[in-house]
């Protein structure tokens, strides 16, 4: 094949219809599969990829209902991705947990940190890191349609303040 052709195939490639991604998925293909149980991860592990987690449904969530201005996206996105508005999230959100997703909840909030609360009550610090472990517990778990549903639940009551 000359050059020119596979500069051609590859335009037609380019060009071709793609499918369209899920809308709100989780899934990341090409990422290896945890080979250990999220249940028996310390509350602190678990919140370090929730808070990955949190960060990315808010994104999302920004790209979906907000502007489109990165200024703005990111200014929206730090009001609703701090230790404030997760733990108002949490709060809002503790009716509808089930016993093991509350048991996430406070191994997380409960997790012994090296690090400190920031500009946050040391209240609201530790219940977003139990959010976050929580959510972090549910994505590693395979549980994203409940990870949706609790955050989808938590942001409408986080906008409607």
């Amino acid at each position: 094949m000359t050059d020119k052709e596979k500069i051609s195939q590859n335009t037609a490639d380019d060009n071709a219809v793609k499918e369209p991604a899920v809308t709100g998925s989780l899934l990341m293909p090409g990422l290896p599969a945890m080979e250990a149980d999220p249940f028996l991860l310390n509350g602190a592990s678990l919140a370090y990829i929730g808070d990955a987690v949190y960060e990315l449904l808010v994104r999302n969530y920004m790209l979906a209902h907000g502007s489109h201005m990165a200024d703005k996206l990111h200014k929206n996105t730090v009001q609703m991705v701090n230790a404030r508005a997760q733990s108002d999230m949490v709060r809002a959100l503790m009716t509808e947990l089930t016993e093991t997703e509350t048991g996430i909840f406070k191994r997380g909030r409960n997790a012994s940190t090296m690090t400190a609360a920031k500009h946050q009550s040391v209240t609201d610090y530790r219940r977003a890191t139990g959010l976050e472990a929580l959510f972090g517990y549910l994505y590693l778990n395979g549980e994203h349609e409940r990870l949706h549903e609790l955050f989808d639940h938590g942001i409408r009551l986080l906008t409607e303040q």
